[in-house]
């Protein structure tokens, strides 16, 4: 005869385990939902501090405070996860400063998307852990106070409640009155306020100025209807020109790449191809043509030879998160420009996974990497100040370092920001390629036979397209340059330049073979 797999006595063993862990999943969901509802973050976001909350309304709703309308855009996120931005301060030294500088951002805003979904995402981990260890609390006290009754002094109770004649009916009224007030405490406080205002009207922006033309990102986006919306049509209408002349630049260029790929040296199998920039100066929108670049070039890495922003300063952490964004799908060594001084920076790319170069040398796909950051600070539009050694001291040092290698471990490439900082290692010939920034013009490659052994100097010309230190615009300053390097087993081989002109166009240079 067989025997049957769910019996009586199996039921009651398995009962307890199965209740505590209903109570947990319970408990946990229940608190983690809450935790995350009512969570908030203060970040960095553009220009600006911003604190960052979670909703569940399907929209990203940007608040920017009294004088400009709120803006929203669907998020198209599972279970209607939406976000609120509430922007606050900055150091931007005017309105119309302000403005631009965060219009033109907001036309390259693949690098602050990630940086916000990155905070939703951890804020969602933090309170589900959170929720976890608020169920197992439970779980554990409820569990303790069972055991600690023991078996005769629950059956006790259990009598005491069941021996009434109108048990059930008591213990039904019980619980619907405890879930009455539960439900009145948590939902009625709100309903029986009156509200102050009318709940908003959304109106589509290309509504709101029907004489201009939208892209498909700009015709999702709605206003918050009221004074500072229809007040304020001049300095919207002024901020939707300025995004679309961004967008339109950038956009021509990414398209001229793929026109111009044919031209771009394909590596051989096993090569690996990296991508050098240097100068962005905050021109966040050059990065979807240098991304377009990589592509066609197949490149695995990306080298970043500093001065990615004007000032240093954390608000210009939207100019890495773009990097960061852009180039997710590859590694990324770099070093800090003059212009990126004071740490915030250096801190931002380590966040963001980079191999932040610091004197030792480091591997990094089959390449042997040495550099530093740039020792001297420099401010937007001030002058040169002093660090912790001077451009000659480091460039001693470094090659110091560099000469103190074996000759199986040579440094491949070495990566600074000024080309004054590889000066001595070139002239000890202690590395195969080193690569600079900083002069806004492209110098070399320039070829040079140390005891015998091959030296390649290059320096990059400005990628963000910078004739000074701030690049951020709707216009290219200058030709923004960035250059491919091929590798194979690690050994520089060959060198490729790709210029962004400002008139939209893109040259390729020719592919220069670098000396055994």
């Amino acid at each position: 005869m067989a025997r049957r797999l769910v019996t009586r006595s199996r039921l009651r063993a398995i009962a307890p385990w199965a209740a505590l862990t209903v109570l947990w999943l319970l408990t946990s969901v229940l608190v983690g939902v809450l935790g995350f509802a009512n969570d908030s973050e203060r970040v960095t976001i553009g220009a600006h501090a911003a604190t960052v909350s979670p909703t569940f309304d399907g929209h990203a709703t940007i608040d920017l405070g009294a004088v400009l309308p709120r803006l929203r855009i669907p998020t198209d996120a599972p279970g209607g996860i939406g976000v609120t931005v509430d922007v606050q301060e900055t150091d931007a030294g005017n309105l119309t400063e302000l403005l631009t500088r965060d219009t033109l951002i907001a036309s390259q805003p693949d690098g602050e998307i990630g940086r916000i979904r990155q905070v939703i995402q951890q804020m969602a981990v933090d309170n589900a852990v959170a929720g976890a260890g608020s169920g197992l609390l439970v779980v554990v006290v409820v569990a303790t106070i069972w055991t600690a009754l023991g078996r005769q002094r629950r059956q006790e109770l259990w009598h005491k409640v069941h021996r009434h004649e109108r048990r059930f009916e008591h213990r039904a009224i019980v619980v619907l009155v405890a879930m009455l007030i539960t439900i009145a405490s948590i939902f009625g406080p709100a309903r029986m306020r009156t509200a102050d205002v009318p709940p908003t009207e959304w109106k589509p922006l290309f509504k709101l100025l029907p004489e201009m033309s939208f892209d498909d990102r700009l015709k999702s986006v709605e206003v918050a209807a009221g004074f500072s919306t229809t007040g304020g049509v001049g300095v919207i209408r002024t901020l939707v020109e300025t995004y679309r002349k961004s967008t339109e630049l950038y956009g021509r260029l990414k398209d001229r790449v793929k026109e111009v790929a044919p031209e771009i040296h394909r590596p051989n199998e096993g090569d690996t191809v990296a991508l050098l920039v240097s100068d962005r100066h905050d021109n966040i929108g050059i990065d979807g043509f240098a991304a377009e670049v990589a592509k066609a070039g197949g490149v695995k890495l990306l080298i970043d030879a500093g001065d990615d922003t004007s000032s240093g300063q954390s608000w210009e952490a939207f100019s890495i998160n773009s990097l960061k964004q852009h180039f997710k799908d590859m590694k990324v060594v770099a070093v800090a420009g003059n212009h990126d001084a004071g740490g915030h920076v250096e801190d931002t790319m380590r966040k963001s996974g980079f191999t932040v170069l610091d004197s030792k040398p480091v591997e990094v796909e089959g390449i042997r990497f040495l550099g530093d950051s740039d020792p001297t600070k420099t401010g937007l539009g001030s002058a040169d100040s002093p660090g912790d050694e001077t451009i000659e001291h480091q460039s001693e040092r470094l090659a110091d370092v560099a000469c103190d290698q074996p000759d199986d471990k040579r440094i491949s490439t070495m990566v600074v920001h000024d080309p004054s900082s590889f000066a001595a290692t070139a002239e000890r010939g202690c590395a195969t390629l080193l690569l600079s920034g900083h002069l806004h013009r492209q110098v070399g490659p320039v070829h040079t036979v140390v005891e015998g052994r091959s030296v390649t100097t290059y320096t990059n010309g400005t990628t963000g397209g910078a004739a000074y230190a701030f690049a951020l615009g709707y216009t290219l300053r200058k030709p923004g340059e960035v250059t491919l390097i091929t590798y194979q087993k690690g050994k520089p081989v060959g060198l490729q330049t790709v210029t962004a002109e400002p008139s939209g166009d893109v040259t390729v240079g020719g592919y220069n073979t670098l000396p055994s």
